[in-house]
């Protein structure tokens, strides 16, 4: 139930549409169920005249008339409100799909970091057909059943309310097992959900490394893996679909004891008509008994239909909650609400401690400081924090101890999106968009003109290889486009050097890059970081000799400190890092 009001402020936005169409499905049920009523009335008229010779007052040319009438506006009516619910429906994926790519744009890296990208794919594409066909549709079936089963209450008690008071009695049964087959299921389909996106995660991981799943001989062990998923997801929808399909038998059986204890009590009434009488039903005839099996069968046939449903709603609301949990889920925000003013003029780190996942120590009472227009420069072993100390300067995530300063300001005081703007960053990792190479480019200043673009791109030593494809600047490209990783590097590098900011934060930005060319974007980046500071994490210990200051991490601390000249007189761990690299 909690779910369901979680999912109703969707419908909020289009009460207008919902009054609409709950208004056409009052119409068409009204004009379809009026018909067994006259039916009903008819059947009675020919039982008189052939038993009793009599011909009742009824125009028999006239009911089958209004009767032809009342199928055509039903028809009508129910067009109107399928197709009503149709665009309601739309509008509510719309606007949920919207909220889950905004949501989705707004997590903070640390939530990214611990979802699967095929899990993500997953909650785009089959959460969202799952709620647009079991949630609307499920709602759509709910209260067209409301309505069906209110004018039904009022034929059956308008033609027997003895009757009418037995099949209510005997709804709640059915109600019953409904309800306790469907609580049963929400934890199947839930666990369904939950293994998709796993399963979903791990094929895409083994696409999109094929090429490493050949070379290291690992195809059998990653068919394993994809087997054990699989074989998880399989036993989840067995469960799943093994609860979901007793609603339906169980629902049907209720339903034919409902309908036996109707013409057993029914024929006791007609054949006993002075009983009927003496507690103070009307005459009530084979006809309004017919018809009253009819209306039965009407009304439970909205039970029989949600029932139906129940399965695809259970699973609906298992997707809706992992929509849900992205949507309210925590968000990157702008927590501070303080401004740098003017130009970055120094950064600082104060006592920096930080863990991923409390298990492991990643950095240890970390101490630095950057001033404006220095090159300072993270060396160390893999593993050692080099690339943490971006992510918590960049506040992709917070230290547990310490903190970052901005000019004497907390970067935790600081708005993250003001704050971001003066930095730039080139990593290992390519950021390439679909669109042209120019655009690609331009995503870091959209203002900018024609010539600010060539130009960065010139300066990234980029312009050459744009020169020869296809369309040059105006080539369609992505991030599966054939380009070599160099090129897509280098269109990142001429995007920052399209910004100019002031802060510029380069992780391993040339490992992609032949020697030469690396050359010639070292001769850039030190025409770019001019004036300002910058911040380079580097293998390759030839490209950091000039740094101003060279920071050596291990284990998560500070171990060395200086020049490169300063470094190498001490002969330590600098040392035999720069002499390794050389033997």
């Amino acid at each position: 139930m909690r779910r369901f009001k979680t999912f109703l402020p969707y419908l909020s936005h289009s009460k207008g549409l919902v009054a609409l169409s709950l208004l056409c499905a009052f119409l068409a049920t009204g004009s379809k169920l009026m018909i067994p009523f006259l039916a009903g009335k008819c059947v009675n008229a020919m039982n008189d005249a052939i038993t009793n010779g009599t011909w009742s007052s009824l125009d028999l040319g006239n009911v089958f008339l209004l009767m032809g009438v009342l199928l055509l506006i039903g028809t009508i009516f129910r067009y109107l409100f399928d197709y009503l619910t149709y665009l309601l429906g739309q509008k509510v994926i719309r606007t949920m799909r919207h909220e889950l790519f905004v949501a989705t744009l707004e997590e903070p890296v640390s939530e990214i970091d611990k979802t699967t990208k095929g899990d993500t794919v997953l909650r785009f594409v089959n959460d969202i057909e799952n709620v647009q066909t079991g949630l609307v549709s499920g709602f759509a079936s709910l209260y067209d059943g409301v309505v069906a089963i209110a004018i039904t209450l009022i034929f059956m008690f308008t033609l027997n309310w003895v009757l009418g008071l037995i099949v209510v009695a005997l709804t709640p049964i059915s109600m019953f097992v409904a309800r306790f087959v469907s609580k049963f299921n929400a934890k199947h389909f839930r666990s369904q959900a939950t293994n998709q996106g796993l399963l979903n995660g791990y094929s895409l991981e083994s696409l999109r490394n094929s090429e490493a799943v050949t070379t290291l001989g690992i195809a059998k062990d990653r068919e394993q893996g994809f087997d054990e998923r699989n074989a998880a997801l399989r036993d989840a929808t067995f469960k799943a679909n093994m609860g979901a399909s007793v609603i339906n038998p169980a629902t049907r059986f209720v339903n034919a004891i409902i309908n036996a204890t109707v013409i057993l009590v029914g024929a006791v009434l007609l054949l006993h008509p002075s009983a009927s009488a003496s507690i103070g039903l009307a005459a009530f005839g084979i006809g309004d008994l017919s018809a009253f099996l009819t209306y039965a069968s009407n009304y439970m046939q909205p039970f029989n239909e949600i029932s139906d449903v129940v399965a695809e709603i259970d699973y609906a609301l298992a997707s809706f909650q992992r929509i849900q949990d992205i949507i309210h889920g925590p968000k990157d925000t702008n927590e501070g609400k303080q401004v740098l003013s003017g130009e970055i003029q120094d950064i600082e780190a104060k006592h920096v401690t930080f863990s991923y996942d409390a298990s492991r120590v990643i950095i240890h009472d970390l101490n630095l400081s950057l001033k404006k227009g220095q090159k300072i420069a993270l060396v160390g072993p893999t593993g050692c924090g080099k690339t943490t100390v971006i992510n918590l300067l960049m506040r992709f995530y917070d230290p547990q101890e310490g903190a970052f300063f901005a000019n004497d300001i907390s970067t935790q005081d600081l708005e993250k999106k003001a704050f971001r703007a003066h930095i730039g960053m080139v990593l290992q990792d390519t950021w390439i968009f679909s669109g042209t190479v120019y655009e690609n480019i331009a995503y870091a200043k959209p203002d900018a003109s024609k010539e600010e673009v060539l130009e960065a791109a010139k300066q990234a030593q980029a312009d050459g290889f744009i020169s020869r494809l296809p369309k040059g600047y105006d080539t369609m490209i992505s991030d599966s486009s054939g380009l070599s990783l160099g090129e897509k590097q280098l269109i990142c590098v001429a995007r920052v050097m399209l910004a100019k900011p002031e802060l510029v934060i380069l992780d391993e930005a040339t490992s992609n890059i032949d020697v030469r060319t690396e050359k010639l974007l070292s001769e850039s980046f030190d025409h770019l970081m001019k004036g300002k500071t910058s911040l380079v994490v580097a293998h390759r210990l030839s490209t950091i000799v000039s740094s101003d200051c060279i920071i050596v991490l291990k284990d998560g601390e500070m171990m060395e400190k200086g020049t490169h000249r300063e470094l190498l007189a001490k002969k330590g761990f600098y040392a035999k890092l720069y002499e390794a690299q050389f033997q």
